[in-house]
């Protein structure tokens, strides 16, 4: 089953976003500060682990605008 209210979680936090930014390094969207704080002691992406090749985040605008 399919849950559409799972893509305005963040899955840092499972919380909905208030302020949702994606992770360039891996393309999936994070609340802005739960990545920042990932960000400072990894170099891995949190849904994969696996390494990433960019720590740059950009707003997501899109799912902002669905989420207010």
């Amino acid at each position: 089953i399919i849950n559409p209210a799972e893509d305005f979680i963040c899955p840092i936090t499972l919380e909905p976003f208030k302020e949702p930014v994606i992770l360039v390094g891996d393309g999936r969207t994070y609340e802005k500060s739960a990545i920042e704080e990932w960000l400072q002691t990894h170099d891995t992406a949190p849904m994969t682990n696996l390494p990433l090749a960019t720590k740059a985040i950009r707003p997501n605008l899109t799912m902002e605008a669905k989420t207010k």
